[in-house]
């Protein structure tokens, strides 16, 4: 059977395999991993194109009751090796979760990525599952532009000493609103704030989505780089573009070297997202 769902950033409406949401309810490690490799491709939605709206349905079949929600987030932190993910939303999200997910966001059910936090270099922007290249919901600085300008991000440039630029970033990150620009309505957490290095997760509204951000400081240049990047589907329909500029002009305002996200220095990103 099909089902569609509205995507919880654009609205768009995406189609969903009912033989996964199946899978899935029958609780089994062997329809996680279908799950998770499902979730890496697209489903036609119209003008929209989306794989993150794949998962209401899903979880709606399963979310029966609340001690089967925290069941599933369980058997999800057995299936990705024992990483710690969240067990509930962020305190500072300003909207509720849709109520067949009973209070656990469907980031509880992701692992942090493979190369993300640990505070001592960036991922890239690698291809999703069995992808050809890498998906319009990415962008960094540890990437080589002459091989990848579509999802390379010019590090931010500070002209003060590094604990200023520092604390200046860190300001930012305590200072950022969750919905702005109509995303990130989930809130957000600061996992990790080193001497150089920030890792913070933002968590989307209704389904709760996790997208990870990172910043991490090069004193030698007087630089940070920079990755924002959604562990879900294939588009984000403009949410880290949305993100990242918002802390390109906070830092700005306060004398710092920043480069928006645009239509006209990363065209494929925008076009791809229908974000034109």
């Amino acid at each position: 059977f099909h089902r569609t769902e509205p995507d919880p950033q654009s609205g768009a409406m995406s189609t969903m395999l009912g033989t996964v949401a199946m899978l899935l309810c029958a609780g089994s490690a062997s329809a996680f991993h279908q799950h998770a490799a499902l979730n890496s491709f697209t489903h036609t939605s119209g003008a929209a194109t989306s794989s993150r709206s794949l998962t209401p349905s899903v979880l709606s079949c399963q979310m029966q009751s609340n001690s089967k929600a925290m069941q599933w987030s369980r058997r999800a932190l057995l299936l990705t090796g024992g990483v710690a993910l969240p067990a509930f939303a962020f305190e500072n999200r300003i909207v509720d979760l849709r109520p067949e997910l009973d209070g656990v966001p469907y980031g509880a059910r992701t692992a942090v990525p493979e190369g993300v936090g640990e505070g001592t270099a960036l991922k890239g922007c690698p291809p999703p599952f069995k992808a050809a290249r890498p998906a319009p919901n990415c962008f960094s600085s540890f990437i080589d532009p002459k091989k990848d300008r579509d999802h390379y991000y010019k590090p931010f440039k500070y002209n003060k000493d590094e604990k200023e630029a520092m604390n200046e970033l860190l300001a930012a990150v305590k200072a950022y609103p969750p919905g702005q620009a109509n995303i990130d309505a989930g809130g957000w957490k600061l996992v990790r704030n080193d001497d150089r290095y920030i890792y913070v997760q933002y968590e989307s509204g209704k389904i709760g989505y996790l997208d990870d951000l990172e910043f991490l400081m090069d004193p030698e240049t007087k630089s940070v780089n920079v990755r924002s990047a959604s562990r879900a589907g294939f588009l984000d329909f403009g949410v880290n573009a949305k993100r990242i500029n918002w802390y390109a002009k906070y830092l700005r305002n306060l004398g710092w070297e920043t480069t928006d996200v645009t239509p006209d220095n990363y065209r494929f990103y925008f076009k791809q997202n229908g974000t034109e």
